[in-house]
């Protein structure tokens, strides 16, 4: 085991220097036992402050099968169905030409639009779920449901209104106490931009593949927090996958529905 570490610890710097990151944290959790965290390089550039595993990365779209634990949820408890128009659900996210259901939306198929010119650098705080569809609710759908599958986070947007429908609740409060809560996931938080977050790290971007990292752009997290506005660690991480293969939250059959691949209309999966 600790030969296996110390490859993989060499394989991490050198891809690191490859990519000129700042800093990384790798968490390798086996039959329900932690055997590595450790954290690499910094945190904070500026302040020389080292990444550790409390770090607390932005984790993108990650946050999209965090999301999908709440659809489970809910259809579990018989509290959603998949295939009813979202309407049902947000009463006030327009009638497109085809209707379109919670199913779409989470494979990708609803034909919703994705990101548009600067929309992934949004500086404007959205107070709501609701508020966050006001970005895209009124545009046209790209294609008729289920023909296609085109990638969407504004998608991820809609299911979190769905979930605030079907639950009754606020997104981030049922994802914190029936989600996060329940899997052990203390570390996992929305990204508010005027919080004081602990261990939250710096975020950096690279003009090209040569450049050196410097400040990323302002951007508040606020219009997509299912699709890519959580926060978390390598451990929490770790430890969800680990729970969701344990059974911890959803039944054999829920989590069965929710890794089969879906299918277009003419039959191809979509993976």
């Amino acid at each position: 085991r600790f030969h296996q570490i110390a490859e993989s610890r060499r394989f991490i710097l050198d891809t690191m220097r490859a990519l000129q990151a700042p800093g990384a944290s790798i968490c390798v959790i086996r039959n329900d036992t932690l055997v590595w965290s450790e954290g690499f390089g910094y945190a904070d550039l500026e302040q020389r402050v080292p990444a550790t595993p409390l770090t607390r990365f932005r984790i993108g779209s990650v946050s999209k099968p965090l999301t999908s634990i709440a659809l489970g949820l809910l259809v579990q408890e018989g509290k959603l169905d998949l295939d009813a128009p979202v309407q049902d659900y947000v009463p006030s996210f327009p009638v497109k030409r085809w209707p379109i259901t919670t199913r779409e939306l989470a494979g990708h198929l609803a034909g919703i639009r994705h990101y548009r010119d600067d929309e992934f650098a949004i500086m404007r705080h959205y107070a709501t779920v609701l508020d966050g569809l006001s970005i895209f609710e009124r545009d046209t759908l790209l294609f008729e449901p289920g023909t296609r599958f085109s990638y969407s986070s504004y998608g991820w947007n809609l299911v979190s209104a769905v979930i605030e429908g079907a639950s009754g609740e606020p997104f981030l409060a049922f994802m914190a106490h029936r989600v996060f809560g329940p899997m052990g996931m203390v570390h996992t938080v929305p990204e508010f931009t005027d919080s004081l977050i602990p261990w939250r790290a710096r975020f950096y971007v690279h003009a090209d593949s040569t450049s050196p990292p410097r400040n990323a752009p302002y951007v508040d997290n606020s219009y997509k927090w299912a699709g890519g506005g959580f926060m978390s660690t390598s451990e929490d991480l770790a430890r969800f996958g680990r729970n969701l293969l344990d059974g911890r939250l959803l039944r054999p059959e829920t989590l069965a529905l929710l890794w089969t691949s879906l299918r277009t209309a003419d039959g191809k999966e979509t993976g």
